[in-house]
């Protein structure tokens, strides 16, 4: 399952901090600090002029390529979480992510790629990746002929196809993860990463409840 959100420039800088395990005292209580070691990025080292770059210094550097308006509104970096489906063997998680990340690679862009991290702190394994949603600017001829706009990118049409698209890939790599399944048909296909941690607590909720009716 997979959901996106759009970040506007001061929430972006957050975001990448704390994907990166950077901030302190997160306000994200399903972390488990003593697991965050076992966190990787595999998004890999950019550079820069023969300098390596941090997150937000590439961030920085394609934004200096694009038109961007001058809106404190405007959603300059956006992010797809990806959760490890729950019948994924955990020896193929790592693949999974692999493949998943080329696939997001592939479709915005790798010149457009910011951050993709791994968290197993959390309660189940997910990926964020984060980029700059860059597309053609037919009115202002920047550097280089594109502009940032989230919603000429992240359209209804792309929500609709994105889990197909994803399945397929996978499918043609050859890795046993149903990313469709009823569930996601039911659910309305991508949602808010708040969206899909409000189910999980309802889900777990419920699984505490059939526990102690069955237990009794």
């Amino acid at each position: 399952m997979a959901s996106v959100k759009k970040f506007t420039h001061k929430a972006a800088t957050q975001m990448l901090r704390h994907n990166a395990r950077e901030t302190l005292n997160p306000s994200n209580k399903d972390i488990d600090q003593s697991r965050t070691h076992l966190n990787y990025r595999i998004s890999p080292e950019w550079r820069f002029l023969g300098k390596t770059q941090t997150d937000y210094e590439r961030y920085k550097l394609r934004l200096s390529q694009l038109h961007v308006y001058k809106r404190a509104d405007v959603k300059t970096l956006v992010g797809w979480v990806v959760t490890v489906p729950r019948d994924l063997p955990k020896e193929q998680h790592e693949v999974f992510f692999e493949e998943t990340y080329k696939f997001l690679e592939n479709r915005y862009g790798r010149e457009n790629t910011v951050q993709a991290v791994i968290h197993n702190d959390e309660t189940t394994p997910h990926m964020h990746y984060l980029f700059v949603p860059a597309v053609e600017d037919k009115k202002n001829r920047g550097i280089t002929g594109e502009k940032v706009c989230a919603n000429d990118l992240i359209t209804r049409q792309e929500l609709r196809c994105f889990h197909g698209d994803l399945q397929n890939h996978l499918n043609a790599s050859g890795i046993p993860a149903r990313i469709i399944n009823g569930a996601t048909a039911a659910q309305g296909g991508n949602r808010t990463v708040k969206e899909y941690k409000q189910e999980r607590q309802h889900q777990k909720k419920q699984e505490r409840v059939r526990g102690v009716f069955i237990e009794r």
